[in-house]
């Protein structure tokens, strides 16, 4: 009797980590100040991928993960030695969008902001240096991370040029 329970509970548990996992939603947030549309697939954990936020991301945070698929791919076009136009890699006003915690709302994070804007502009005012000025503008990030959420700095790390 005892090992019917158990075999049912497994069952029972199976059936259930199955049905979520294929009965997927996928939310969409649009960002009012951009044109960019961010997705976030609810079964994030029913795939291999890592689990990034498994508390209902913010608009902030799923902005943030935008910019970090841009700098990839501006780090990519720079690697081939291609130049960055400003109109592929619109700026994607973060600091305006409801973050994970309220309380970094201060003065000093929308300092550090505003500092990554001029950083982030810098890149498609040099053409000839786009290189330097894109790792100033990761910099930005990682000393910003390092006051404020320090949870991706493992990923920003990656994303400077050699």
């Amino acid at each position: 009797m005892k090992k019917l329970i158990v075999l049912a509970s497994l069952l029972l548990g199976s059936f259930l980590f199955f049905a979520a996992c294929n009965g997927s939603e996928t939310k969409k947030e649009t960002n009012p100040d951009s044109t960019a549309v961010i997705s976030e697939n609810d079964s994030a954990s029913c795939s291999n991928e890592t689990i990034m936020d498994p508390n209902n991301p913010k608009p902030m945070a799923l902005m943030m993960r935008e910019m970090v698929k841009n700098a990839d791919r501006m780090k990519s076009k720079l690697e081939k030695g291609e130049k960055l136009d400003s109109a592929d890699f619109p700026f994607l006003r973060f600091y305006l969008t409801e973050p994970t915690d309220p309380n970094v709302l201060e003065p000093e994070f929308f300092e550090k902001a505003r500092l990554f804007q001029e950083s982030y502009k810098a890149i498609f005012a040099h053409q000839t240096e786009q290189k330097k000025y894109y790792n100033l503008m990761i910099n930005r990030c990682m000393k910003c991370h390092e006051s404020y959420c320090s949870g991706p700095l493992k990923r920003i790390r990656k994303l400077p040029l050699n």
